[in-house]
């Protein structure tokens, strides 16, 4: 690896499993110090007991948390760079129609605090100590966020909610914060589902047929965009930016 967060303290939340751990790994192999945040402490202690990155147990949705997690950064780094806003669910491509009035509000609530609500909330936490190294914010948005079909109406409403979010921190916290975003395709990992719905995990996973590129991109290859918005060789050029990487996934549009 080129070790080009040598130095760089990230925190990443969601960050125990999926994509989240890709992340997490590839900022390890670049150099960074890591405070890993995710709502499961035993799979933060599988992952990441034996390691030097900071495991912090915790709910996405409570500002009190989040919070925490920046002040372990601070406590155990001195500093915070990059903060990598990842913890989410998925509606399962849900219908709108098929939702009765009550399981709508229920699970609006339940995925908009999680994919929505959590970002802010991390985003605002880490904000003004971003700001003391001229840092960058990273969210993760989705194909979902630009097309619709590759989810139901609350994910791809949220990941909307999710671009809307990047180009308006991007211009007030400019020139000493940079917030950028990943919109992924079909990631190959166990996405959760809504537990307000007894939804399992995603149970929908596209050929790679079905891609332009005849590829399905992992978790690793998609790691690799949230190394470079963090780095330095994006410091000059990127903020606002939401990277669509999709593999061609959006060309054809989703396989309903």
């Amino acid at each position: 690896m080129s070790q080009q967060l040598q130095n760089r303290v990230a925190l990443i939340t969601g960050a125990a499993s999926g994509l989240g751990l890709a992340i997490t790994q590839r900022f390890l192999a670049e150099g960074a110090g890591v405070v890993a945040f995710d709502r499961s402490g035993p799979a933060l202690q599988r992952e990441f007991g034996a390691s030097d990155v900071v495991c912090c147990e915790g709910d996405a949705r409570s500002q009190a948390d989040n919070a925490r997690a920046v002040a372990l950064a601070q406590e155990r780094f001195g500093r915070l760079d990059v903060l990598v806003a990842n913890a989410g669910v998925y509606d399962n491509r849900k219908p709108f129609l098929s939702f009765s009035a009550s399981e709508l509000e229920t699970a609006f609530d339940e995925l908009f605090a999680i994919n929505v609500k959590g970002y802010m909330l991390a985003a605002r936490a880490a904000a003004d100590i971003l700001a003391q190294h001229r840092g960058s914010i990273i969210f993760t948005s989705s194909v979902s966020g630009t097309h619709a079909g590759f989810g139901g109406a609350l994910y791809v409403s949220a990941k909307h909610a999710i671009n809307g979010l990047t180009r308006q921190l991007a211009l007030e916290l400019a020139p000493h914060v940079r917030v950028n975003a990943v919109a992924p395709g079909y990631v190959p990992t166990a996405l959760r589902g809504l537990e307000s719905l007894g939804q399992s995990q995603n149970p929908s996973a596209p050929a790679a047929t079905d891609l332009p590129l005849q590829a399905i991109a992992t978790p690793q290859d998609y790691a690799s965009a949230y190394a470079f918005l963090a780095s330095d060789a994006a410091a000059h050029m990127a903020t606002g930016s939401i990277l669509d990487l999709n593999g061609g996934t959006a060309l054809r549009g989703p396989r309903l």
